[in-house]
């Protein structure tokens, strides 16, 4: 696919890597997604996080790396970057604490918990992760394997309870299945979530949205699925939504699960910020409603490849620090290769 410029946007300014000087020895993490608390603060949610010195995360051993963390952060103008935010600690005070733990019989050493996107609604802080199962042996960005989605609850102090789907098990959403909750966001009366279902290259996945009303969010059954679109070839196909999924709905494609998508009051339509696949291009589509039709993706940044072996993933927007309403808007990327939420500014044209 040719890829063109995006004529929306202005310019965009480069804002480097986002957390590094903080007081728990991270130095590194993954997937870095925000979640609007209420008050003035928002809630961060990184997955992976390396503690200590290291040299490279691809073939990194991860029995003893956290899996999922999480940070304060203020709202705040992020024209110099995240200046302020806190991250939760453990006990002792001195270490990030899991959001979201392990249970019997899964092990660290061959699990992975990643905690991907939420929303603050009923006194609760509600994160959709992900179970992954992986090869210790191998590098987990090629070999790791998507058992299903979860949904998480937070009490008062971000303690988090894992909830029962209803087969008994933790996976809301198997394998096969659009993990939803990559993405929430609540439009009208429904929260929508954004689901994928990724393909054995992990970096083209197609997305799907699922609704539920915010009261019921803790019952798998009250979920609809988005089950016809319009598209660009069929403008008028009606928008129908089903109680069980079927994959006869995909808005877009090639994202590497996570994304993000928001109404944009200056550009007066709905936006999707991703990575392309895993490469080093940044992407916007838009769409008049957000259940489409979604126009194909146009580049509105391409970060600088340090190595060959780097690959490009979690790209999303921020859309609660948009300034002068949504012309200036905040993303951040992760590049394997420096392993750090990385953040840009967009401005639009």
């Amino acid at each position: 696919m040719m890829l063109e410029p995006s004529r929306r946007v202005a310019s965009v300014r480069d804002l480097g890597v986002q957390f590094s000087g903080n007081d728990v020895d991270i130095t590194g993490q993954d997937a870095v997604s925000s979640v609007e608390l209420p008050g003035d603060e928002t809630f961060w949610v990184f997955g992976d996080s390396v503690e200590g010195p290291f040299d490279s995360i691809r073939g990194f051993e991860l029995t003893d790396v956290l899996s999922n963390t999480g940070a304060i952060v203020p709202m705040q103008d992020l024209t110099d970057g995240v200046t302020r935010f806190r991250y939760l600690k453990d006990e002792s005070g001195t270490r990030a604490r899991q959001l979201i733990d392990f249970l019997p019989p899964e092990h660290r050493s061959t699990q992975r918990l990643w905690a991907i996107h939420g929303v603050h609604t009923g006194g609760h802080l509600y994160l959709y992760y992900h179970r992954i199962t992986m090869d210790p042996a191998l590098d987990v960005f090629e070999t790791f394997t998507l058992d299903g989605m979860g949904v998480a609850r937070g009490d008062e102090e971000h303690r988090f309870e894992r909830l029962l789907a209803p087969d008994g098990t933790y996976e809301w959403w198997k394998g096969d299945q659009p993990g939803f909750g990559v993405w929430v966001q609540r439009e009208g009366e429904h929260l929508y979530l954004w689901g994928s279902i990724q393909p054995e290259s992990k970096s083209a996945g197609d997305m799907y949205l699922a609704r539920v009303l915010p009261e019921r969010i803790e019952d798998a059954g009250a979920y609809e699925y988005l089950v016809s679109a319009p598209t660009t070839a069929q403008p008028d196909r009606e928008v129908r939504w089903a109680k069980a999924f079927a994959p006869t709905a995909c808005l877009f494609s090639d994202v590497p699960n996570e994304m993000s998508a928001s109404w944009n009051p200056y550009l007066g339509c709905f936006i999707s910020l991703t990575t392309f696949r895993r490469d080093n291009i940044l992407v916007m589509r838009t769409a008049p409603a957000l259940t489409g039709p979604w126009s194909d993706p146009e580049v509105v940044f391409r970060p600088e490849r340090g190595s060959e072996a780097a690959l490009f993933n979690a790209g999303k927007e921020h859309p609660e620090f948009a300034r002068e309403g949504g012309k200036v808007t905040y993303m951040t990327f992760i590049d394997s290769t420096v392993y750090r939420p990385h953040l840009i500014e967009i401005t639009f044209a």
